[in-house]
C-alpha cells in the first residue's frame, strides 16, 4: 500500500497511567471521574496524524465508498471531516482486509495513555493552553483560524503523535458512559454501556481549551456526521 493509503504508525509503549481529571483540574467535568489507574499491558500502534482526506479518498476511489465534504476548507492533507463512527470501522475494515493485520479505533483509553504521553497535567505540554500549541478556539487565536488545519501543523507530543489536542475530535472503540465507575483498567475497549453513542476525544477547531484537554469527552450517535468529528487509525502489533 502507498502512503496515501496506509497512514503512518507510531509504536506506543506499554504502560501505566492515571485516567480521568480531578475536580482541581480547570475545565473538568464530572464524566470525566473518578481518576483511576489503567495498565496498558502491551504495545500497539497508533496513527501519527489523524486519517486526512488524501487517505480516505483513496479508500473510496477503490470501493465507491461516501466521499466526504470538505466545507471549502480543502482536502489533501487536512484530516478527514464529515465522517461517523460508522464510516471510520468501514476504513478500519478495508485497511484490515488489505494489509491482514486487525487495524481498528483506538480504545478510549489507549487514546487518552497516548495523548498524554506520559504527562499529568491538562494538556501534554503542560497545564495551560498558551500559544501555537494546538488548532482550537483560544484568545491569542481570536483573529484568525476557522475550520481545520493540515495535520502536523503543531508540535508532537513525546510519543510523535499530532493533533491529539485540538482540529478535530476523534472518535474511539468505546460505548458512552456517564461515568468511569466499572470502566475497564486494562485498556481494553468499553462494550457496554450506551452503545447507540460513541465515545471522542481530542476536541476541535470550534472549541475552546477546556474541551481540547488530555482528559476531555465528547458523545453522539454512530451515525452522525458532523465538520470537526474524524479519527486515526489504532493496530494489534
Amino acid at each position: 500500500m502507498t502512503s496515501l493509503e496506509l497512514p503512518e504508525l507510531v509504536v506506543i509503549p506499554g504502560g501505566r497511567f492515571q485516567m480521568g481529571s480531578s475536580d482541581q483540574e480547570t475545565g473538568h467535568e464530572d464524566c470525566e471521574y473518578p481518576v483511576h489507574e489503567v495498565i496498558i499491558t502491551r504495545a500497539f500502534g497508533l496513527g501519527r496524524y489523524p486519517v486526512t482526506f488524501d487517505q480516505w479518498d483513496a479508500f473510496a476511489e477503490q470501493t465507491g465508498a461516501y466521499r466526504p465534504h470538505d466545507e471549502g476548507w480543502g482536502r489533501a492533507a487536512r484530516p478527514v471531516i464529515n465522517v461517523s463512527w460508522q464510516d471510520a470501522k468501514s476504513y478500519m475494515a478495508w485497511l484490515a482486509k488489505k494489509t491482514d493485520r486487525r487495524y481498528r479505533l483506538p480504545t478510549e483509553a489507549e487514546w487518552e495513555y497516548a495523548a498524554r504521553a506520559g504527562t499529568s497535567t491538562a494538556y501534554s505540554w503542560g497545564s495551560e493552553i498558551g500559544a501555537g500549541n494546538s488548532n482550537c478556539v483560544t484568545d491569542e487565536a481570536a483573529a484568525g483560524r476557522r475550520g481545520t488545519s493540515p495535520v502536523g501543523q503543531f508540535p508532537s507530543n513525546a510519543f510523535g503523535l499530532y493533533d491529539m489536542h485540538g482540529n478535530v475530535w476523534e472518535w474511539v472503540e468505546d460505548c458512552w458512559n456517564e461515568y468511569y465507575i466499572g470502566a475497564p483498567v486494562d485498556g481494553s475497549a468499553w462494550l457496554s454501556g450506551d452503545c447507540s453513542r460513541r465515545v471522542l476525544r481530542g476536541g476541535s477547531w470550534l472549541d475552546v481549551p477546556r474541551q481540547v484537554r488530555s482528559a476531555a469527552r465528547n458523545r453522539n450517535g454512530g451515525d452522525f456526521r458532523c465538520n470537526d468529528y474524524g479519527f486515526r487509525i489504532a493496530v494489534d502489533l
